[in-house]
């Protein structure tokens, strides 16, 4: 059940999200599409057509990012040797899928789409998301995708060479990518994730008009 504070910021960024699919239209055919945001979340008035990029899937099977059409995708850039923001990105959405109650769990994706497929392999990354949470998916294996993918959600990454033996780290982007049910980018959520938030953000996702 959502408290006081929940309902009425889910209010509030429900009301936003309709304005903003309503007026944007014009502003769209002008300028891009216009965008909403509130407490760190960012919605665009319509979807930004993405590449249908080939990986491989921690399954170790191949997966096209139109595969993911049907549900929203919550879909983040991270990597296994992460340190700190990887890890801690994982636990707290693990803990917003707990929150979910079973419907909108169905109705979403969460996706790591690895910066480092140099040493990310399916058989790296299974046990990785098996350890926060089994329905999670990571997509690895393609650099020339990668690229394409990070230009076209405007993320980054960068290999961070350490000195002496120390193994390199991978600068990367943070925020967490929308991916709507069309398959189409539509908007980020900036950190942090904490988990209260989230769950209130997600369900306003998925109660949105297709």
């Amino acid at each position: 059940m959502l408290n006081a504070t929940q309902r009425i910021f889910a209010s509030v960024l429900f009301l936003l999200l309709v304005s903003a699919m309503i007026t944007g239209g014009a502003l769209a055919r002008l300028n891009g599409p216009s965008a909403v945001g509130i407490d760190g979340v960012r919605i665009f008035s319509r979807g930004i057509p993405i590449s249908d990029g080939q990986f491989i899937a921690q399954t170790d099977n191949s997966f096209h990012l139109s595969e993911l059409s049907g549900s929203w995708s919550l879909l983040f850039f991270g990597y296994t040797y992460c340190p700190d923001v990887c890890p801690m990105t994982l636990a707290s959405l693990s803990r917003t899928w707990k929150r979910l109650p079973l419907d909108v769990q169905a109705q979403l994706n969460v996706v790591l789409v690895s910066v480092d497929p140099e040493r990310d392999t399916p058989a790296s990354m299974a046990p990785y998301m098996g350890y926060f949470n089994p329905s999670f998916m990571a997509l690895t294996g393609n650099p020339a995708a990668l690229k394409t993918l990070a230009t076209e959600v405007n993320a980054f990454f960068a290999r961070v060479e350490r000195d002496g033996d120390l193994a390199y780290l991978m600068d990367h982007s943070a925020n967490i990518v929308l991916i709507d049910p069309a398959g189409q980018y539509r908007g980020y959520i900036e950190p942090p994730l904490d988990p209260q938030r989230l769950t209130s953000v997600i369900q306003q996702l998925v109660s949105m008009p297709r």
